[in-house]
């Protein structure tokens, strides 16, 4: 699902993610973000153990997307092609997503562990197509995947 070669997963944890992505060439630059300073330690620790540069994948203390809004980073905004967004609860997400000022252009892949019908309906109220929608498995648990894009209509 992923679409361009910049992205920010949001609530990145430890950054397994963008660490995958990179080293299997799916991205060139990543914004691993999370609210936790305790999870920004883990990222930082996760990219010294795969030894990509924080420049590479750069580890993000922010709550969502703020560190984005920041006047020195809004540039950095301005290069993301793809914003995931996992692990969190469909109103959660809805929150992150609501405070973009300017959703185009961007590819969203979405997994929300909670409340999937709440967010469907947000996207589709706030002018966003689900462009594809899957269930992936993992330890006999399963995940709702939305990939979804603004299209003002």
């Amino acid at each position: 699902m992923i679409c361009g070669e910049v992205i920010a997963d949001i609530g990145s944890d430890h950054a397994y993610l963008p660490i995958w992505l990179y080293i299997n060439k799916k991205i060139k630059k990543a914004y691993a973000v999370d609210i936790s300073e305790k999870c920004v330690k883990r990222i930082k620790i996760n990219l010294k153990n795969y030894n990509i540069p924080e420049d590479i994948v750069v580890p993000v203390l922010s709550d969502g997307l703020a560190y984005f809004e920041n006047s020195e980073n809004k540039e950095k905004f301005s290069e993301l092609t793809d914003i995931i967004i996992s692990g969190m609860g469909g109103e959660s997400i809805s929150e992150i997503i609501k405070n973009i000022k300017n959703p185009k252009n961007l590819n969203f892949i979405l997994q929300p562990n909670s409340k999937i019908e709440f967010l469907k309906k947000f996207l589709s109220e706030n002018n966003f197509n689900i462009i594809n929608e899957i269930t992936a498995e993992s330890k006999k648990r399963f995940y709702r995947i939305i990939n979804a894009k603004f299209t003002g209509k």
